[in-house]
């Protein structure tokens, strides 16, 4: 393949666009911050990487009261967040950020003093949740309150292949996903604005029939829609732009999608052996043997599996043959789909900061999608199952932790 011509734009500042049909000007990259509080492990990396995303000009930070992942989930990435906005430096930059944060119903971070397990959200907790979060981030409101995943027995992240009952599902379910259930959300998530704590609200990891529910419920009861969906969505999982996309769009529900690098895969860095080039970029700071899968080997292994390698393999080449990083090509690729109004980046070293917010600068060329298109033709959503976990395993499936022995790497294809 020859690099003759392969050129791709790029731009000398951020955009920002009209999130849907809000009255939010957002930078095209959304500062993610899932892992701040485990995977990075120092609150002053953290807010090393706040004061990078402000430096470079993306005023759109999203976050959930589950957060950090990995272990010591809950409460502690708004807290560090908080301390970051309320700091002398940085107390100024409120009224010029967008802050995103999500509740959840398992009440994993709301500190609920009479409430445990899974619920339904219900006004009670969502009521306290919210505030909760203000509390902890120090930001006054929120201007985009998300449900983190659907309370009702629908399959979640890893297949959208429906079960009755909660077999495809990875967490407690609560409810069945009645009209009562959906319109006990959309009351409680009315309450929100009555009391003045949210701007916008929005919806994660949610499908077609959960949009419409939720935005029918909205218009029986006098409730602003749903403004945006936040779902997983990457060169390795295009599950979205089905019957979901349509739902959303029919309803002006824009994208917000995260792992648009399905954390870290498409970065290349895994590929030590063959391509270690892209492992060497934050081998000081941030070495492999620190990264997320290499970690904790089951945390997210659909990124890893064997399909999901040799497809990232071939878009590594696609990005080497137009003079890009991996890194760059997939989220630029992700931003310029037509579901999307911003998407989602994942940091841990303000070095990556300023490549994935760079990545937003691309403008990709009508030749380039084509052939990212051809490998997804190749190797349809790779990052999921359909029929059987175990048969997806069995047939290209195996992720990390199947493949290697202690979780210690990624397989080389």
């Amino acid at each position: 393949m020859t690099t003759d011509a392969k050129t791709v734009p790029r731009r000398a500042e951020l955009r920002k666009v009209k999130f849907g049909n809000t009255d939010m000007m957002v930078t095209e990259v959304c500062g993610g911050t899932m892992t701040w509080g485990s995977f990075n492990d120092e609150e002053e990396d953290a807010h090393a990487q706040l004061d990078k995303l402000w430096e470079l000009g993306v005023n759109f930070l999203d976050t959930a009261e589950l957060y950090p992942v990995g272990w010591n989930y809950g409460a502690l990435t708004e807290k560090w967040m908080g301390n970051w906005l309320g700091a002398s430096s940085s107390a100024r930059t409120r009224a010029k950020l967008y802050i995103a944060t999500k509740v959840n119903p398992s009440t994993v971070g709301a500190e609920h003093p009479t409430r445990s397990g899974a619920h339904g959200y219900d006004e009670e907790i969502v009521l306290w949740s919210c505030q909760k979060s203000i509390e902890r981030l120090k930001c006054g409101y929120v201007d985009l309150y998300q449900i983190h995943w659907p309370s009702r027995d629908c399959p979640l992240m890893s297949t959208p292949t429906f079960a009755p009952d909660g077999k495809n599902r990875m967490m407690p379910f609560f409810d069945r996903g009645t009209q009562e259930d959906f319109d006990r959300t959309v009351r409680s998530i009315k309450t929100l604005f009555e009391r003045g704590l949210i701007k916008h609200w929005g919806v994660s990891n949610e499908n077609a029939y959960g949009i419409t529910m939720l935005c029918n419920a909205c218009v029986k009861l006098d409730c602003p829609l749903p403004v945006s969906c936040q779902n997983d969505f990457s060169l390795l999982n295009q599950t979205y732009e089905c019957d979901t996309y349509e739902a959303a769009y029919r309803f002006g529900v824009v994208g917000l999608p995260y792992g648009a690098l399905a954390g870290g895969t498409l970065t290349g860095k895994y590929f030590e052996k063959t391509k270690p080039e892209y492992a060497a970029k934050d081998a000081t700071e941030r070495p492999l043997e620190k990264c997320r899968h290499r970690v904790m080997a089951d945390f997210q292994p659909r990124y890893g599996s064997k399909a999901a390698m040799a497809a990232t393999r071939e878009i590594v080449d696609i990005a080497e043959a137009w003079g890009v990083t991996p890194t760059e090509l997939s989220l630029a690729w992700a931003i310029g789909r037509p579901c999307n109004a911003s998407v989602i980046i994942g940091t841990t070293t303000t070095r990556q900061v300023e490549e994935c917010v760079g990545a937003a600068l691309l403008d990709l060329p009508d030749a380039l999608v084509k052939e990212l298109d051809a490998v997804h033709e190749k190797y349809r959503n790779p990052c999921m199952y359909y029929a059987d976990k175990e048969v997806w395993n069995a047939h290209g499936g195996a992720g990390r932790a199947a493949a290697v022995p202690e979780g210690a790497a990624v397989p080389e294809e």
